[in-house]
């Protein structure tokens, strides 16, 4: 009897865990993209002119989800979008890579790395995955068969700065 239990409960866990990793989504759109054709001519192509500590001069997230929000850029942008993009402005703000999950066709993730001359890897667990860079500001990777997105991790280092994005917590880096 306890081994039937024992062997019902990992069952549990295993297809829990599945369905979480499985479930994972990507962005609701091209944060770094989208950043440069609406925001990069007042605040520089990743930033520059928005200046380091930008975030830090609000009290608050909705503070700051106010300011992102009221840019003409931001203006008819649904809620997740803007959480994407107020995410990248973090990322500028503290000197650190951004990586957004964009896409996924497949067995290929796709997605944005700011700033560009970034180094990006892929992995699952201690196996590197092979990461193509088709523009600066992009990278792909293709999955291992069996393997789902949310297992997987990118990282991104600039200099002696690295971020890294575990897209079964989230498709973009800079959440909080």
């Amino acid at each position: 009897m306890r081994k039937a239990i024992s062997v019902a409960g990992l069952l549990a866990a295993c297809v829990g865990a599945s369905v979480g990793v499985s479930s994972v989504r990507p962005a609701p759109l091209k944060a770094v993209e989208m950043y440069e054709r609406k925001c990069s001519s007042c605040h520089g192509k990743e930033g520059e002119l928005l200046g380091r500590d930008f975030e830090k001069k609000y009290a608050s997230d909705s503070e700051l989800r106010e300011v992102v929000g009221s840019m003409p850029g931001a203006i008819g942008m649904r809620p997740q979008e803007l959480d994407t993009i107020i995410a990248y402005v973090r990322a500028i703000s503290r000197g650190e890579p951004f990586l957004v999950w964009t896409e996924r066709k497949g067995d290929i993730l796709e997605g944005e790395v700011s700033p560009g001359r970034a180094t990006v890897r892929a992995q699952v667990g201690r196996t590197s995955l092979k990461v193509e860079r088709p523009t600066p500001n992009r990278w792909r990777v293709e999955l291992p068969k069996g393997i789902q997105p949310g297992a997987v991790e990118i990282i991104a280092q600039s200099g002696k700065v690295r971020t890294t994005l575990r897209l079964k917590d989230s498709p973009y880096s800079h959440t909080r």
